[in-house]
């Protein structure tokens, strides 16, 4: 072979090589800006899903600005909070698709082009109904047992059926150590945990001996674990994953199988819930402890008849025996809530018959109250508008109410005095209510046919107001499917 034909041999060589290596260079190259471009979308898809779910957060406190106490307005409202729609390119809200189909997976699967379009939902899970399904709406904290103010009979009857269902057999140890820790002495109880017990850790630290900052810092008190917390949840998203419900498959190791989500106790555990001894429509409420003269003042600047605002209603018979009492020196403060004012006809009736056999049980009624002309229309506005705490707490927060609009009856179990009947009763009514029957705690009474003994007795523990929320927004696009 000639040495030309070597050398044609070898340059050709060179050249495929080159060719080559160029070609690897251009599909590497290739496949950086392709990558880097599908970096850059999605970066801005989830910039875009951010902004439209923070849509929705603002969307909301409009909502709360107009409508903080009214649980119908934000409480399960899938029509307002479900797939709503913030921005699209060829449709607004009125003609949006997913609204006339009525399914956004509809819409997906309809096999037409996803026109460019984000949405938020706010989401919250639902604990009385269903297993495992979701609302649309937002979770007022004061549906929750606050976490600082709870007593130990209200945290073992809580802890007690979530642990069980993952293993966990005695609650107790887990509330004492709660209790001492949140508790502000170094006395250690029967199972519970001090300074001393934690400082022997690694690392070591000190018991707080004071409130809960957050739910999470439960993890720090002996005892306490992620799964005690948030149950099979692990992920927190409120929905039972198939690794949350294989039993010893894979993590968590400790869930049971039984294809129902144990949340844990942290979704019913708060430190904010707490609110002001006002009306609902923020004017302080009248103190019945008051002297005489401040409230005249304040019943004249309330209920003045020429003042078209007022939506007050309450009988002039049950302000002027109000009145009557009050000058009659009457002590309001021996009274459990405002609702003692009420007395049913079966609760007479009761006081009656002691009378004629003394030993029959008597009602806890005062004798000047048995002449009552309070009727349930009044209840509602009465314990709206009055209030009978010592007045040297007036300015101190109210702690320790339910709200009887929202709480799953979980929660709704942890009120004093209640009765199993009185939750079925609470949580069967609610849905069904007008806003003017829930904006005052009375509607048990009024509407939901709790009996009045049980009623008064949970009383001071209801709350139909909200001055706190945890909110879920979740953002997406239509058009990215995400």
């Amino acid at each position: 072979m000639s040495r030309a034909a070597v050398e044609r041999g070898l340059i050709l060589a060179v050249t495929l090589v080159l060719i080559g290596l160029l070609a690897l260079t251009m599909a590497g190259f290739v496949f950086f800006v392709k990558a880097e471009t599908a970096g850059i979308h999605a970066r801005s898809d989830g910039e875009q899903a951010r902004l439209a779910a923070e849509s929705g957060l603002e969307e909301l406190v409009s909502i709360l600005r107009d409508s903080p106490h009214d649980a119908t307005a934000w409480f399960d409202v899938p029509t307002r909070f479900r797939h709503a729609l913030v921005w699209a390119q060829e449709f607004d809200r009125d003609s949006d698709p997913v609204a006339q189909m009525g399914s956004r997976q509809e819409y997906i699967d309809s096999g037409e082009a996803l026109l460019p379009s984000w949405r938020y939902s706010l989401v919250a899970r639902r604990f009385d109904g269903p297993p495992d399904t979701m609302r649309f709406g937002v979770t007022p904290e004061s549906a929750k047992l606050n976490l600082n103010f709870a007593t130990e009979e209200q945290l073992t009857k809580l802890f007690s059926p979530l642990l069980l269902d993952i293993g966990i057999e005695n609650p107790s140890r887990l509330v004492d150590a709660l209790l001492d820790w949140r508790d502000a002495d170094d006395d250690v109880r029967t199972n519970g945990a001090e300074s001393e017990q934690y400082r022997a850790l690694t690392p070591a630290y000190d018991a707080k001996n004071g409130p809960f900052d957050t739910v999470d810092e439960l993890l720090l008190v002996k005892g306490f674990s992620a799964a005690v917390l948030y149950g099979e949840d692990i992920n927190r998203n409120g929905i039972l994953d198939e690794n949350e419900d294989d039993g010893e498959t894979s993590e968590p190791f400790y869930d049971n199988g039984d294809g129902v989500l144990n949340p844990g106790i942290a979704p019913f555990l708060t430190v904010w819930a707490r609110e002001v001894d006002t009306a609902i429509d923020n004017k302080p409420r009248i103190n019945l402890n008051l002297d005489a003269g401040a409230i005249n003042a304040a019943v004249a600047a309330v209920f003045d008849e020429t003042d078209n605002q007022q939506e007050v209603v309450i009988s002039q018979e049950a302000i002027d025996f109000l009145l009557g009492l009050k000058a009659q020196n009457f002590n309001f403060s021996q009274l459990r809530s405002v609702a003692d004012l009420y007395v049913s006809d079966e609760e007479r009736d009761a006081v009656a018959a002691v009378a004629a056999e003394p030993n029959l049980p008597a009602p806890q009624i005062p004798q000047e109250l048995l002449a009552s002309p309070v009727t349930l229309e009044d209840l509602g506005a009465l314990m709206d508008r009055f209030s009978v705490r010592n007045p040297q707490q007036a300015n101190a927060a109210i702690v320790g109410t339910f709200n009887i609009n929202a709480a799953p009856s979980r929660v709704l179990e942890l009120i004093p005095g209640i009765t199993p009947e009185a939750v079925d009763a609470i949580v069967a009514t609610r849905g069904s209510l007008e806003r003017a029957d829930l904006m005052t705690p009375a509607w048990p009474l009024t509407r939901a046919g709790v009996d009045p003994t049980t009623f008064k007795q949970i009383a001071p523990f209801l709350t139909t107001k909200a001055y706190q929320f945890h909110v879920e927004a979740l953002g997406y696009g239509d058009h990215v499917q995400l």
